[in-house]
């Protein structure tokens, strides 16, 4: 069963995504950079270079496996989001098409109605009128 989400936490965790997403940027770069001193390098310079190098690949790799896994999570709990709001729509729309329905049917009854009060006035003017000029 997945976790319940407060509000807010999707926009918490899209926001750690972009803050992965430029922390793998500068990882990437910074490896570049060491790539190309480590080919240059001689000696002892070329052993610490590579070690650096691999220590920012295993950077790189592990920030690129944690922005994957924090994708997966923000995708499961928009899906999780989407369908209780699909859950909800569904039990919510046959009310709602009666509650339509029964709106209809009171407009039309009111319109009956208020054509008949037009007619009941307009009567009742005229049996006034008509009382009084006798």
């Amino acid at each position: 069963m997945p976790r319940r989400v407060m509000p807010g936490k999707v926009d918490q965790a899209l926001g750690r995504l972009q803050e992965l997403e430029g922390r793998l940027l500068r990882l990437e770069g910074q490896l570049k950079v060491l790539q190309g001193r480590a080919r240059r390098a001689r000696g002892t310079a070329r052993i610490r270079l590579g070690r650096l190098e691999r220590q920012a690949a295993e950077q790189v790799a592990r920030v690129a496996a944690a922005l994957e896994a924090s994708r997966s999570r923000v995708s499961e709990v928009i899906d999780v989001g989407r369908r209780r709001v699909e859950r909800v729509m569904r039990s919510v729309e046959p009310g709602l098409e009666r509650s339509l329905d029964r709106a209809r049917q009171i407009g039309a009854t009111g319109a009956r109605l208020s054509a008949a009060v037009r007619v009941g006035v307009k009567a009742g003017r005229k049996a006034f009128r008509g009382s009084r000029n006798r």
